[in-house]
């Protein structure tokens, strides 16, 4: 009886041993100016573990000890990736290189142009997606865009949410992305566009006249609300089931997941 009961409870040992968690800490910060660099996403590339730096370049992640030997991808638009080993990140100092400014062309033309919004322009009553992570992470949902056979120009991204609530407001992210095989691939367009925007119900748009954007293929654009790390927010995005093109990932550096229909995103173009 006695070597049962040993056996038992080291088998409870094990096991309680095994579930402990590992909690990373730390500080990012641009490796020229010495600033700290705000809402940098943090995450174990593809795995759905991740989190993003507050306003003061700091984060906080708990991840379980399966994950001891993965590493933490560290990105943002502005500032070439890293990668850090999860065995050594705890209250550490990061520093994030810098990328080279690149110009967007800008095209001259006597040409008449001719404005089209393409993506997802209804939503069902009856549907709607979660735009923002509970637990200070990133969720981003992505749709795809189709355009005409010549180089357009980016001049609106709409937003339909579906719930929210007036007073509050939300840091909102847009990031463009390679057509692969009909998947988000990598970024295309290397500007962080980040603008504070009242969280209500309806049309939410995000004005880039000024950013010049061009594009000359099929690409996605992904959205990302930006948790507030003091006072949790509530945002949804209005979803259709028939327009089978939306694609979303649930947490920084996840992966992404094909929805059944898409989150009602669309795009203004000129060309």
């Amino acid at each position: 009886m006695r070597n049962i009961v040993w056996i038992v409870l080291t088998l409870t040992l094990s096991f309680f041993g095994y579930t402990q968690n590992i909690t990373m800490s730390g500080l990012i910060i641009d490796s020229e100016t010495k600033k700290p660099i705000e809402f940098v996403n943090i995450g174990i590339l593809n795995k759905n573990k991740g989190t993003v730096s507050n306003q003061n370049g700091e984060f906080n992640l708990e991840v379980s000890k399966e994950f001891l030997k993965d590493s933490l991808t560290i990105s943002h638009i502005k500032y070439s990736s890293t990668k850090i080993s999860i065995e050594t990140v705890k209250n550490k100092t990061i520093l994030l290189d810098p990328k080279m400014n690149e110009l967007s062309e800008v095209i001259v033309s006597n040409k008449k142009k001719k404005n089209r919004k393409i993506g997802v322009k209804s939503y069902n009553p009856l549907l709607w997606l979660g735009g923002i992570s509970e637990d200070n992470d990133i969720i981003e949902n992505a749709q795809r865009i189709n355009i005409p056979e010549k180089t357009v120009r980016i001049k609106y991204v709409n937003i339909y949410l579906r719930r929210g609530f007036e007073s509050d407001s939300s840091f909102v992210r847009i990031n463009f992305y390679k057509n692969v095989d009909n998947v988000p691939g990598e970024r295309i367009v290397f500007e962080n566009i980040l603008e504070k925007k009242q969280i209500k119900p309806g049309w939410l748009q995000i004005d880039l006249t000024k950013k010049y954007i061009y594009i000359e293929e099929d690409f996605f654009v992904g959205v990302e609300f930006i948790p507030d790390f003091e006072n949790p927010l509530n945002v949804y995005i209005g979803a259709i089931l028939t327009k089978g093109k939306g694609y979303s990932r649930r947490n920084s550096q996840g992966k992404w997941t094909k929805l059944q229909g898409a989150s009602t995103i669309n795009v203004e173009i000129e060309y």
